[in-house]
């Protein structure tokens, strides 16, 4: 089973960027930093001071499989996380966060669930839920589903903006292991469910114990705590958030020209998630690789002699890390080398 198979065919967006680009960089000005594949945009404000970055995503069909087992408001969490680190990944901090959420009817118990999930991690991460929008759309949304969807605005200093500038071959990768799919995947991850016939509570085949419900809806995490720090003390050259689009599709965003890496796959343990969704699924390891993170949950690329102690670093603050890979000079982009991981 591929991607595709699931519904989602990523070559239609693709068939559109260069022309979606071009209209959004009509609108630019001279403030606005032009991020070759940036997980955010990032401007200066009018009167000077910090930085302005803000990202927009939604939380997805993980919502499905969310309001199934009770826990919308853990899945609305999610949401501030993932924009908290696609910020991180450029050295910003999160400062305030915007919402969305409709449904075809509302329901009061469910919007109150996914608003109460977005105070929760705002204060996790220290932003502040600003507002947003609520809408009842009942020719637009299915009956039964919510959707949730959020701007996570941030800032940081213009001498601590990371932009993939200070990459450079002999660069090494590092993997800070990540918790289940992020927000990532679940039309696929969905669909092997469904031809699985596990129900949610169904003990995950190859786990330790935790049902099949809990791994699917593990807790897409923000990793600030660990690598804003880093981040701001200059000891990191570049991040990638795995999202959509795998460690591949992700890490190449933050390349520039003329530097190539390498993943070395089988450098860090597989997930027992990952290992039961590719076979129960059939999923060839291609596609598991462009439509999952594979355990892998933000890249960091760092410059040699700063690997160790930004290791050591990471682990002391409680996260998994594992080197992965390394930077070569050559076309830029992504190349796996070894068997799977």
């Amino acid at each position: 089973m591929r991607y595709r198979d699931a519904g989602v065919d990523l070559s239609r967006s693709d068939a559109i960027k260069d022309e979606v680009i071009r209209e959004i960089r009509s609108t630019w000005g001279e403030g606005v930093k032009p991020l070759v594949g940036g997980f955010a945009g990032v401007m200066s404000w009018p009167g000077g001071g910090p930085l302005l970055a803000a990202t927009m995503d939604g939380v997805g069909t993980k919502l499905h499989l969310a309001i199934q087992a009770d826990r919308v408001e853990d899945a609305a969490a999610d949401l501030v996380y993932h924009g908290a680190n696609d910020l991180l990944v450029h050295g910003a901090r999160p400062v305030a966060f915007l919402d969305y959420i409709a449904q075809a009817r509302l329901a009061p118990e469910v919007v109150l669930a996914a608003v109460r999930g977005l105070a929760r991690a705002c204060r996790e991460v220290g932003a502040v839920l600003l507002g947003g929008e609520t809408a009842e759309m009942p020719d637009t949304y299915v009956p039964g589903v919510v959707d949730v969807a959020g701007c996570m605005i941030g800032c940081v200093n213009e001498g601590a903006l990371l932009d993939g500038s200070r990459v450079r071959a002999g660069a090494q990768l590092l993997g800070v292991a990540g918790t289940g799919l992020h927000t990532n995947g679940y039309s696929l991850a969905r669909r092997i469910l469904g031809t699985s016939g596990l129900p949610l509570d169904a003990p995950l085949p190859g786990g330790a114990g935790e049902s099949v419900g809990a791994a699917l809806l593990q807790s897409h995490r923000w990793y600030g705590r660990a690598l804003l720090p880093l981040a701001s003390a200059g000891r990191v050259r570049a991040m990638a958030h795995v999202t959509g689009g795998g460690i591949a599709g992700n890490l190449v965003r933050v390349l520039p020209e003329g530097c190539r890496a390498v993943v070395r796959a089988g450098s860090w343990p597989r997930p027992a998630l990952f290992d039961w969704l590719v076979r129960t699924g059939g999923v060839p390891e291609d596609d598991a690789r462009t439509s999952l993170n594979m355990g892998v949950g933000m890249l960091v690329v760092t410059a040699p002699g700063d690997t160790d102690e930004v290791s050591a670093a990471l682990r002391a603050s409680g996260e998994t890390v594992w080197t992965i890979g390394a930077v070569e000079a050559g076309p830029r982009g992504v190349e796996w080398k070894g068997p799977s991981a």
